[in-house]
């Protein structure tokens, strides 16, 4: 089964072959093979589901690496909840990795609700729980959706011997994970950041009962139990490496995905491992015509370990991808049934933003939208400064995901009644929907592959960033003057329109362009996207364009002291934008 593109006129006789060359016979058997395993790292289910991806790449004549990393993962096992004086039987109730693994009781203390977004990780600041006192030996109830990070931080800082999150549906709660330590690993100065606290989550209908008991005049006594084994796993990675036709070149693109899973994990992600399957086998076969190289990776631990196998990769190889990677690619949620859009969660940075709409036109004909990276999925490689594309995949309408009564999640295609709980099986995904998704990376990934100059455009990336400093400087009003990075990267911006224009022409040689656009992306990639050192991880939750320089949005809660603290941070930040800029503006 292949199904043909929109607009076929507009594909090279590469992109056009590659496309026409995508079946579904490979990622099908994938997903029956995976719809048995419940792949959580660190279990035999994993180990079978490694092997059966290097059984099918040795098959297709691909060559692969099996790496055996020790991973610091956490696999919940069970949670419970009791009430000694009530007559309650809950639902579902899960525990989340990297929780406590404990016993505790006491009192209960609904302490409201939380608004961060779900993509973002959890991006609840102190505002959230300013009216709540101390909760020293209280078990604290929260209206939290998908726990925040931060709120659970918060809430222990604030003493709760125990958090209780309730869920937005009647169903079963969502698995997830409770670390704000991008690889799950931290470093030892930052091992504090790992929960000290049990956490539990409940479904809607058992919370509003906790509740409702919780303020009532006598209020809840509860007993809540976690079960969890958190420590160091050998869990597989698989790559896959195909050399292109250009023997000189020692580029690549890093095309990656997770096979790990919640249970099965049709969509979330056994679909989009079955893709990166489809796409090594239809990449091989046509690697003589491809002009740089591709490896493709796929991740253990991203569901029980906060992406920790492609944190592994990313200290492994730091090197490799410093100097020879020119785009890194996700590939997690692809087709979900009755995904028929690009508007919710696909994501991409801002230089990415005209091949990857080209390539949804050309291919599917699809609305597409949009959206700033998220600091999510197995992006490990923003601080690496490598320029990504795609993250979640195609979505269901959000119309359609309304009238069905879904709420927010993050994955899945928008399907809230698939996303990280049983119910992600085979039946969730669509054969039509997978293979033009598939087709859809094969193109878009073609044509950086085959790119004379790299399609990156970092004119573009620039205006990004200094309309998000226009916003800092905005909101910073008479506090902090963000004028001379403004003005650096106005001038910057127009500096490098003119060398991209130069290099499409031809007065430049491609050698020397592509080496300068990929020495761009390592410094306004970072500039955009994290705070931390190139060779180090910035933390998993909610991040803003240029974060280095986003605290400016805090002037207004400020006085006295902690405006001229402010400040001189924002003044020291400055400087160091600054030191980049220049070294950006001498590239072109």
């Amino acid at each position: 089964m292949s199904q043909s593109v929109a607009n076929s006129d507009a594909l090279s006789d590469l992109e056009r072959s590659l496309a026409d060359s995508i079946s579904v016979d490979e990622p099908w058997a994938l997903l029956e093979e995976f719809a048995e395993l419940n792949r959580l790292s660190g279990t035999e289910d994993e180990e079978e589901a490694a092997e059966y991806i290097l059984d099918r790449l040795d098959a297709n004549g691909v060559d692969a690496n099996r790496y055996d990393p020790e991973l610091y993962i956490s696999q919940p096992h069970d949670a419970s909840i009791r009430t000694p004086n009530r007559d309650f039987e809950p639902g579902p109730v899960k525990t989340i990795s990297f929780a406590e693994s404990t016993t505790v009781s006491g009192p209960v203390e609904y302490v409201g609700e939380v608004s961060g977004g779900l993509l973002e990780e959890g991006a609840a600041g102190e505002e959230e729980f300013a009216d709540i006192g101390d909760l020293d030996g209280k078990i604290a109830l929260t209206a939290a959706g998908s726990l925040s990070i931060r709120a659970t931080s918060i809430l222990e800082d604030k003493g709760a011997a125990g958090v209780i999150a309730i869920h937005k549906h009647d169903r079963e709660p969502h698995n997830g994970i409770a670390t704000p330590v991008w690889g799950g690993a931290p470093r030892l100065d930052e091992k504090d950041a790992i929960p000290g606290v049990p956490i539990v989550n409940v479904n809607k209908p058992d919370g509003e009962q906790l509740r409702e008991w919780a303020e009532s005049d006598d209020g809840l006594e509860l007993e809540m139990e976690t079960d969890l084994t958190t420590d160091w796993f050998e869990c597989p990675v698989v790559e896959a490496r195909i050399e292109g036709g250009n023997a000189d070149s020692d580029d690549f693109v890093l095309l990656h995905g997770h096979y790990d899973s919640w249970f099965v994990g049709i969509t979330d992600n056994a679909t989009g491992d079955a893709g990166l399957l489809e796409l090594a086998r239809v990449f091989e076969e046509h690697s003589d015509e491809l002009d740089r190289n591709i490896r493709i990776a796929w991740w253990p631990a991203h569901s029980t370990g906060r992406y920790a196998g492609s944190t592994w990769y990313a200290d492994e190889f730091a090197q490799e991808l410093d100097q020879h990677c020119v785009a890194q690619v996700n590939m997690d949620s692809p087709g979900a049934k009755d995904a028929t859009e690009y508007t919710d969660m696909s994501c991409w940075a801002p230089e990415a933003h005209g091949l990857v709409g080209e390539s949804i036109d050309d291919v599917t004909g699809a609305p597409y939208e949009e959206h700033f990276p998220h600091r999510a999925g197995d992006y490990s490689f923003d601080n690496l400064g490598i320029t990504g594309f795609f993250m979640l995949s195609s979505n269901i309408p959000t119309e359609e995901r309304e009238r069905r009564g879904y709420h927010e999640v993050g994955g899945c295609g928008g399907n809230s009644n698939a996303w990280h709980v049983s119910t992600d099986t085979l039946d969730k995904a669509g054969k039509d929907e997978l293979v033009r998704d598939i087709q859809l990376y094969a193109v878009s990934v073609a044509r950086v592959l085959n790119a004379d100059v790299l399609p990156f455009d970092h004119a573009r990336n620039a205006r990004a960033i200094r309309e998000a400093v226009e916003g800092y400087d905005e909101a910073a009003g008479d506090d902090f003057d963000f004028t001379p990075v403004i003005t650096a990267l106005s001038e910057l911006e127009d500096d490098i329109a003119a060398f991209q224009t130069a290099a499409r022409a031809g007065e430049i040689s491609a050698e020397e362009a592509n080496d300068t656009i990929t020495s761009l992306s390592r410094i306004l990639t970072r500039l955009n996207l994290v705070s931390r050192g190139q060779f180090e991880q910035d933390p998993a939750v909610g991040r803003q364009p240029v974060p280095r320089l986003a605290p400016a949005e805090k002037f207004d809660a400020l006085e006295g002291d902690d405006v001229k603290f402010l400040q001189t941070q924002l003044k020291r930040e400055q400087n160091a934008v600054l030191a980049e800029l220049r070294r950006a503006s001498d590239l072109v």
